[in-house]
């Protein structure tokens, strides 16, 4: 119970933690650049809080394990940059269900097939019903819900393939995360301590951006001072270390599973209210019955 709870809380801190970066981004005009603050402040916050727990010893661990599960973190950095970027342009709840939805198919795929060393779950007819159902209130919240908008205001001519290509892009950010989720779970399983673990996912992470961004360090000491970069990052390292510590204690899939529920909550309070700075919309009637269809398939995945 203890643990299907932490997953809970993890849910709602991803739903916080892409506000603040769309917020950060927006002041920074530059997703790499909010990526950057928030890695720098996560690998930081996951250094000290790794010498405090007493496992700073167990990175000379990392040097043994296989070089698969070392590359979770270019994963995550694509996953957090990608939600940066779409955050402001399909809103919040899209933002969340989407990737949501790749992590839960990645998660169902995974677990089918036996990938990456996850124990195989057999595919049986009331996950593949859970499935569908799944797809059908992703449908209702995310299409249907646009739609009804789109009649209200017919301002939108050619955003149509766009707005397909950004949910695309959404789905496959999810499917990277559950990717990254599952290596870092199993290489912090593998050297005892999720908090390494996470640790060298921002690492490698920061590397990257270190050279995707060559004038970062004028933006690290102008966002430094904004709290959005300390918020992020504590939220990003909080998170990951959250997942690695769960995947291994209940799986993939259910560790994804209930997340979910924390972060559409977290997600829909986001956008009801403006939170973080982000453009207030009103959530709909239509997006919570497709969120709701959304958790019973859920349900039917994952709990029988």
């Amino acid at each position: 119970m203890l643990f299907l709870i932490i997953a809970l809380g993890a849910g709602l801190i991803l739903a916080a933690q892409n506000a603040i970066n769309a917020e950060l981004s927006a002041c920074l005009k530059s997703p790499i650049a909010a990526s950057f603050l928030g890695y720098i402040v996560g690998t930081l916050f996951l250094f000290v809080l790794t010498i405090i727990i007493g496992d700073f010893a167990k990175i000379a661990d990392l040097f043994s394990a296989p070089l698969w599960l070392l590359s979770g973190g270019l994963f995550g950095l694509v996953f957090v940059t990608s939600c940066i970027i779409l955050f402001p342009k399909i809103g919040a709840v899209e933002t969340v269900m989407l990737p949501t939805l790749g992590q839960i198919v990645a998660g169902m795929l995974f677990e089918t097939v036996g990938w990456f060393n996850v124990d195989i779950i057999p595919m049986t007819l009331l996950r593949i019903v859970g499935l569908i159902v799944l797809l059908l209130g992703t449908y209702i919240a995310v299409v249907l819900a646009t739609q009804r908008k789109t009649l209200a205001s017919r301002t939108q001519n050619n955003q149509t393939s766009s707005r397909l290509v950004l949910r695309l892009w959404a789905f496959g950010a999810g499917v990277l995360c559950t990717v990254q989720s599952t290596f870092n779970g199993q290489l912090g399983s593998l050297i005892d301590s999720p908090t390494v673990s996470a640790l060298w996912a921002f690492v490698i992470g920061l590397i990257v951006l270190v050279f995707l961004k060559p004038n970062t360090w004028q933006v690290f000491i102008r966002g430094v001072k904004m709290p959005q970069s300390w918020s992020a990052g504590v939220a990003g390292g909080t998170f990951v270390t959250l997942m690695s510590l769960l995947i291994p204690k209940l799986g993939p899939g259910l560790t994804v599973s209930i997340s979910t529920l924390g972060v559409m909550v977290g997600a829909m309070l986001v956008q009801q209210f403006g939170l973080f700075k982000s453009s207030r919309q009103n959530v709909s009637v239509t997006q919570v019955i497709g969120i709701l269809i959304m958790l019973s398939g859920i349900i039917l995945i994952k709990m029988f």
